[in-house]
């Protein structure tokens, strides 16, 4: 297997996490997506839609997502299980991934992409062009708001997001809320204990720490 990453952005931040906490060492090739890698004609050959992160299996086989690398990494990988043990848990996991991934990640994502020059031209991902709406700027700051605010709800009556122990649900959502707090240029979590209690907890996992310095 090749991992296609890059340290810098939310998404492969995800699989990298689940990695360390596989303990599974991986070979990983940076795609350096402020000098635009992602859209040169080699790494398009692997993956037309010029995203991070991508998981490159020894048969030749491409995973392009998040959650789908977390996935097949989860079945093939040993070390913890983190996408659910039965169908209830896998279910929650995934419910609690996608209010993330939905009402969250695409927020922060809106006010970044429709804000930043960097982004000119390319307010969304992928290499189809995209001008910015300003007003989705704003819509995406009220959304991270509303965000934070069920994400607390649901903390206030538990440990962990998606279950009673620590899964993928866990992982996206942490990385979400860090990524708002880059975006914002503040804390999001200020005014909400139980984010920040349950941040803590999952910062100081040795996994996540060695991910994310």
């Amino acid at each position: 297997m090749r991992f296609y990453d890059f340290k810098g952005a939310p998404s492969p931040t995800k699989v990298r996490i689940v990695i360390a906490e596989k303990g599974v060492e991986i070979p990983t090739e940076s795609v350096n997506l402020r000098e635009l890698e992602q859209q040169q004609e080699a790494y398009r050959a692997k993956h037309p839609g010029a995203t991070v992160p991508m998981l490159e299996l020894d048969d030749g086989t491409r995973l392009t997502e998040s959650l789908a690398i977390a996935a097949y990494l989860d079945e093939t990988c040993p070390g913890p299980n983190v996408m659910g043990e039965d169908a209830k848990e896998r279910a929650l996991v995934l419910m609690w991934h996608d209010i993330t991934a939905l009402e969250g990640y695409l927020g922060v994502q809106e006010l970044l992409r429709n804000s930043s020059e960097f982004f000119a031209g390319r307010a969304l991902p992928g290499i189809v062009p995209y001008e910015q709406i300003p007003a989705l700027a704003e819509r995406g700051r009220k959304r991270i708001g509303v965000f934070l605010q069920k994400l607390d709800g649901q903390l206030a009556t538990c440990e962990y997001l998606a279950c009673a122990r620590y899964t993928y649900a866990d992982i996206a959502a942490y990385v979400t809320v860090g990524f708002a707090q880059r975006v914002l240029g503040e804390d999001p979590a200020n005014g909400h204990e139980h984010v920040i209690r349950w941040r803590e907890s999952i910062a100081a996992r040795p996994a996540v720490i060695a991910a994310t310095q």
